[in-house]
């Protein structure tokens, strides 16, 4: 799937992930901090970054997948 449909099931409350990430990045999620919503990335151990970025690249790829 493409960014734009990996973005819905986000908003839909799945968490989603790029094949290309494997073992780097567990995946990404929205979350709810001070009534805002934000894109929180999960890592493999567990660590989350509230505040990274989403590059270019991949938001043009189309590797993305659901999480389960």
């Amino acid at each position: 799937m493409n960014f734009s449909e990996a973005l819905k099931a986000m908003r839909m409350g799945s968490k989603v992930a790029r094949e290309a990430w494997r073992g780097k990045i567990a995946h990404w999620e929205i979350i709810s901090i001070l009534a805002r919503d934000v894109l929180s990335q999960v890592l493999p151990d567990g660590a989350t970054n509230n505040f990274a970025a989403i590059h270019q690249e991949d938001i043009l790829a189309d590797d993305w997948w659901i999480v389960t």
